[in-house]
């Protein structure tokens, strides 16, 4: 799945076509982590898109910025390819990663996408602690790869 095809299926989400999970202990776990934090920032779904001229659909880059500023990590557009840098490899622990991609934006979005509390609120907290995004990235990019 594209970033494109992926930003368009995350901003065309609707609550009700958001399937239960069987077992989602780990993810409204990882979610009522997130939440504990006193000062959490939100954002609907459809405000992280933004549509350009030329009908692809674009990150808003204030919300990725409010990302990478509360988690204290980088936003990379792409990653890098060959053996360049151990910084984006996928065999590098997730609690040592310094920065985060589009996609992994995107898994943390689907993950949250599918919590109780997002079905309640629409809306998804941005964390402050890099671990509580991390787990959110593992279980977001579980639940995009079953469901395409």
């Amino acid at each position: 799945m594209t970033i494109q095809e992926y930003s368009n299926k995350m901003n065309n989400l609707r609550v009700e076509e958001i399937p239960q999970l069987s077992d989602d202990t780990d993810i409204e776990n990882a979610v009522l982590k997130v939440l504990q934090h006193t000062n959490i920032a939100y954002f609907p779904i459809e405000t992280l898109f933004k549509q350009s001229t030329t009908e692809t659909v674009m990150l808003n880059s204030e919300i990725i910025k409010l990302f990478a500023d509360r988690l204290g990590l980088i936003f990379s557009n792409e990653k890098e390819s060959g053996n360049v840098c151990f910084a984006n490899s996928s065999d590098l622990r997730l609690e040592f990663k310094q920065n985060f991609t589009a996609t992994e934006l995107l898994d943390y979005m689907y993950a949250f996408a599918h919590t109780s509390f997002y079905k309640e609120f629409q809306k998804i907290a941005i964390p402050s602690e890099a671990d509580s995004f991390w787990k959110l990235v593992e279980i977001g990019s579980l639940l995009r790869k079953e469901n395409t």
